[in-house]
């Protein structure tokens, strides 16, 4: 697999350290997003990344994995550090997917990870919404036998309108096909192998990625901590939290 043009920026720190930052966002955001939390982190070099597809990186040109993202990543840092560098990763949401692959793969490559509200783990079934889903699926069959286009029907439509997400909405039909890949894979299993030092940070409000999912890491990844932060939500984390966030970070890594 090959992909250019990888945008990103750069926030020089403000005294020479060996330590370095590599910050992944969430899906439908970009390095924006997650800049607060960079800003905070002053002393040391920070660099930002817009993810394939998003910002202004380029969009992808094939349907790609978790791992793929991560093998973008990991050729990132080997271009830009050397081995004496101690590069921590921290991801929000989706880049938290990221971290997690980082962790348990590219332990030679990173020096830790941090994963704030990071996604990755299946949701507490409820059951309304499996009814729902359960449904749409039957219909997408129902009208394959009968060689019709699904979005045809106005019953899809209207559930379509009601309970697609806002990501899968606003996305191409490429990065709905990514996000579908991406969202469905559970990463329960990589975790266990994550063999770096490793902070959980989660929002107590959050109901995107919620809490028990920071709890459900910290029972399968065996070097790490978990925090849940009060008052924040999945996006207000990075924002009003980025403080908190970025204390821990600060407080956890060792110059």
């Amino acid at each position: 697999m090959i992909y250019k043009n990888l945008h990103y920026e750069f926030i020089a720190g403000t005294k020479q350290s060996n330590i370095k930052f590599v910050l992944l966002h969430g899906w439908g955001h970009s390095l924006l997003n997650i800049k607060p939390i960079a800003e905070q982190l002053g002393e040391y070099d920070c660099y930002l990344i817009d993810l394939p597809g998003f910002g202004q990186s380029d969009i992808p040109t094939e349907v790609l994995s978790v791992s793929n993202y991560t093998d973008i990543i990991v050729d990132f840092i080997r271009a830009k550090f050397s081995c004496d560098d101690r590069v921590y990763i921290v991801g929000h949401s989706f880049g938290g997917r990221i971290a997690v692959y980082l962790g348990a793969y590219y332990p030679q490559l990173v020096s830790g990870i941090f994963v704030v509200a990071g996604a990755g783990l299946k949701k507490h079934k409820r059951l309304l919404r499996e009814v729902i889903l359960t449904g749409a699926r039957g219909l997408r069959t129902f009208y394959r036998i009968i060689g019709r286009d699904v979005m045809t029907s106005s019953l899809y439509r209207k559930y379509y309108a009601r309970f697609a997400s806002a990501d899968y909405k606003n996305a191409t039909p490429l990065m709905r096909e990514i996000l579908k890949k991406t969202v469905l894979e559970d990463l329960s299993h990589i975790a266990r192998s994550v063999s770096v030092p490793t902070t959980l940070i989660y929002g107590e409000r959050d109901t995107t990625t919620p809490a028990y999912f920071g709890k459900k890491y910290n029972r399968l990844i065996k070097n790490s901590h978990l925090y849940i932060l009060p008052t924040f939500d999945h996006n207000s984390i990075l924002s009003a939290g980025k403080y908190q966030v970025a204390s821990i970070i600060l407080n956890t890594i060792k110059d």
